[in-house]
């Protein structure tokens, strides 16, 4: 009997790189910004390819987008 893959995202940041199929996990990132530099990114992501090589990720173009997680409620003024 096979079980299907169950595939969620519970992650508040995506990340995608062109040409690579299988989705990235973001685990971790750090940004660095400075005076008339450009932004820079690390990221470290996981993926369920375990194929996926060095050089079809580095230097490609993608996308990193940060969004805040949902509020819980309404806050209590005290």
């Amino acid at each position: 009997m096979d079980i299907p893959t169950l595939n969620f995202d519970h992650s508040h940041h995506k990340l995608k790189i062109r040409g690579l199929k299988s989705p990235a996990d973001v685990l971790t990132f750090t940004g660095h910004e400075q005076l008339s530099s450009p932004f820079r990114y690390d990221i470290e992501f996981t993926s369920t390819n375990k194929a996926i090589t060095p050089e079809s990720v580095l230097m490609q173009d993608g996308a990193f987008s940060l969004t805040a997680p949902p509020v819980q409620g309404m806050p209590v003024q005290t």
